[in-house]
């Protein structure tokens, strides 16, 4: 009897369980993006999304802050926590050079515009002290609360 291939899919949440913050990135943009890896139209799962998204986000990945970001920015917790967005973007902004970094710089500065000096200022301290954890947990570490 032959074993059937995994599928990317699969193959894809088993990197991502296991760690891989590429992985975790590339799975929380399908979960956001209503396609599956096949290109098929699926129902987006934003839950899943912002988990997949955070863990590599934790882990450094620096394009996975930004999108991180930019998803909370355009989510129902935007508006209740603009200072965990701010701090996404923040951070983003530190990893990233070129276009990205003025995108996120962008995207930090919509936020901000909609924050008092003391939301902002818990965001940047929050940010300045910021390091990646280099492994796959599900608590929020280093985002402010």
């Amino acid at each position: 009897m032959r074993r059937q291939a995994a599928t990317p899919d699969r193959r894809l949440h088993a990197a991502a369980e296991g760690g891989d913050p590429r992985a975790q990135f590339n799975l929380g943009v399908l979960y956001d993006s209503r396609f599956d890896s096949s290109g098929r139209p699926v129902e987006s799962n934003r839950a899943e999304a912002l988990k997949w998204l955070l863990r590599a986000a934790q882990q450094g990945l620096s394009r996975a802050q930004h999108r991180l970001a930019e998803l909370y920015e355009g989510g129902p917790e935007a508006a209740r926590d603009c200072v965990k967005t701010a701090f996404w973007f923040q951070v983003a902004m530190a990893n990233l050079s070129g276009a990205y970094q003025q995108a996120a710089q962008a995207g930090y500065e919509r936020v901000s515009m909609h924050m008092t000096p003391t939301q902002i200022a818990k965001a940047k301290r929050a940010a300045d002290i910021w390091q990646p954890t280099h492994r796959d947990i599900a608590a929020p570490v280093g985002s402010p609360k």
